[in-house]
């Protein structure tokens, strides 16, 4: 299986395990000194039975440097989560004070869209309402039809190796946001967990429409 593109233009670029097969996560981030203007945190999701092909089902981003992006630090956290049959749609989500330390802000991005990848297929395949929305129903009223067809059948392979030989375990990617913020990987940790982020199924749908920031 080949992996999924990594962020292009930025100055660090890493795959990082989203323990299971059918999953990955990919990081960007630019460096000045040690504070982090601009970062890309993306979940994958391997969609086909063929060809190998990657879709990106949700990403978390900051960009401090362009007048379009989106800043963090006054707009706070968002998810983008791409849906197959319809527009990107935009989360915000209720999460602690950010830490100045980007590094502690991209580790919890890390975070949630590891912990949450069942959430974000759901949406991306149509299977679950986006943020806080009742579920999808079926057109006699009654709850939808399971789907029993799989149309991948790595979603039946939860195996937690990584698709990409390479990719970098949650805690290796601490030690390098340690090494980049002049921290430790302790409290690179400690500050992902303090940020408390709440569950996508409690975000609030600020846009149905596609994301214009970078």
């Amino acid at each position: 299986m080949t992996a999924p593109s990594l962020p292009s233009g930025y100055d660090v670029s890493k795959h990082v395990s989203a323990g299971r097969h059918d999953c990955h996560i990919t990081v960007g981030f630019d460096q000045q000194g040690t504070r982090i203007p601009r970062f890309l945190v993306q979940l994958h999701y391997h969609t086909t039975t063929g060809a190998d092909h990657w879709a990106e089902i949700a990403r978390m981003d900051h960009n401090e440097t362009a007048p379009t992006g989106h800043e963090i630090y006054s707009e706070g956290l968002h998810v983008d989560i791409a849906r197959r049959s319809g527009a990107t749609v935009h989360l915000q989500i209720r999460h602690n004070p950010l830490p100045s330390n980007r590094g502690k802000v991209i580790r919890g991005c890390v975070t949630y869209l590891h912990s949450n990848a069942d959430y974000f297929i759901d949406v991306y395949k149509g299977r679950k309402s986006p943020g806080g929305g009742p579920p999808r129903w079926s057109p006699d009223g009654g709850e939808p039809t399971p789907t029993l067809i799989c149309e991948n059948p790595v979603d039946m392979d939860m195996s937690q190796e990584s698709p990409v030989e390479d990719a970098l375990s949650p805690d290796e990617l601490s030690a390098i946001l340690a090494e980049a913020t002049g921290t430790t990987a302790e409290e690179i940790e400690q500050g992902a967990e303090e940020l408390n982020l709440s569950p996508p199924d409690e975000a609030t749908v600020v846009s149905d429409e596609s994301s214009t920031h970078d």
